[in-house]
């Protein structure tokens, strides 16, 4: 019995230092994974405030069964923070595209503002220089007009001068068809073998003077040229007949003659053709 008992108490020695060895590296491991829970804890609340999930319950994290549900919960969260962020992304290529192309067309702007800028300068110079042109025309009208004022002036003054010879150039040849009548009729008194001359076909002259009041010209044929008292004369103008006359008075070089209104075609003029 002593040589049995001897064995056992052995065996429960052996048993006692492994159970107690095992107790000292099953508590080494308790405490190993006591820390690793915590720093697996701290790592997923960290990652949960990095990724903005305010529901993370720490507690599910000290309990194996419920720690995978919410581990699962974060990986969700951090899938839907994975979309967004990929949402961001290409939201954020979308706007940097745009701000590129509207930075190109804010190029092509600027641009084209320089060139309107350029333009509008060119165009402003010529503006100036179009209203000193317009100011110097200016000035030379109103000096233009002060002449135009003056010259009107001169030919009123002119006019009247006109005017007043015109009527006393009237009175003048009024007097010079009276005294011709006169003479006329003394030298048919004197010389009447003179009023028998017949004037000579195909003679032609032209009017020197013509008073349209009084109805009479001058021509530029007289006695040396054969034209005689009475006679009357076709008027031609170019190739046109526009009138006739009547020798009323005769002299060497010309002679005076009636306007006969009754063949008149248009107003006689200097210069118009005579002819027998």
């Amino acid at each position: 019995m002593a040589k049995l008992l001897k064995p056992m108490v052995i065996l429960l020695l052996l048993l006692s230092i492994a159970s107690l060895v095992l107790g000292i590296i099953l508590f080494n491991q308790r405490e190993e994974i006591k820390s690793r829970t915590q720093t697996l804890e701290n790592g997923m609340a960290t990652i949960a405030q990095s990724l903005r999930y305010p529901d993370l319950n720490r507690q599910n994290l000290m309990d194996v069964d419920r720690m995978a549900g919410e581990i699962s919960r974060l990986n969700g969260h951090a899938d839907d923070q994975w979309h967004e962020l990929m949402d961001t992304k290409q939201d954020l290529e979308n706007t940097r595209i745009a701000l590129q192309e509207t930075q190109e067309r804010l190029e092509m702007t600027e641009r084209e503002l320089e060139r309107e800028t350029a333009r509008a300068n060119r165009l402003q110079d010529d503006l100036d220089t179009r209203t000193r042109e317009l100011a110097d025309a200016r000035n030379r009208i109103s000096s233009l007009e002060r002449d135009k004022a003056n010259l009107e002036v001169r030919i009123s003054d002119f006019e009247r001068q006109v005017a007043q010879m015109e009527e006393e150039m009237l009175e003048l040849n009024e007097t010079i068809a009276e005294q011709r009548l006169q003479i006329e009729e003394l030298e048919a008194e004197l010389f009447p073998e003179d009023r028998i001359i017949e004037t000579p076909e195909g003679l032609a002259g032209q009017i020197l003077f013509v008073n349209p009041d009084w109805h009479f010209v001058i021509l530029d044929v007289g006695i040396n040229d054969g034209l005689s008292l009475n006679t009357e004369l076709l008027v031609h103008r170019d190739d046109a007949l526009v009138g006739r006359v009547r020798v009323s008075n005769v002299k060497d070089a010309n002679a005076v003659a009636e306007i006969l209104s009754d063949w008149q075609q248009q107003p006689l003029r200097e210069g118009d053709y005579v002819l027998h």
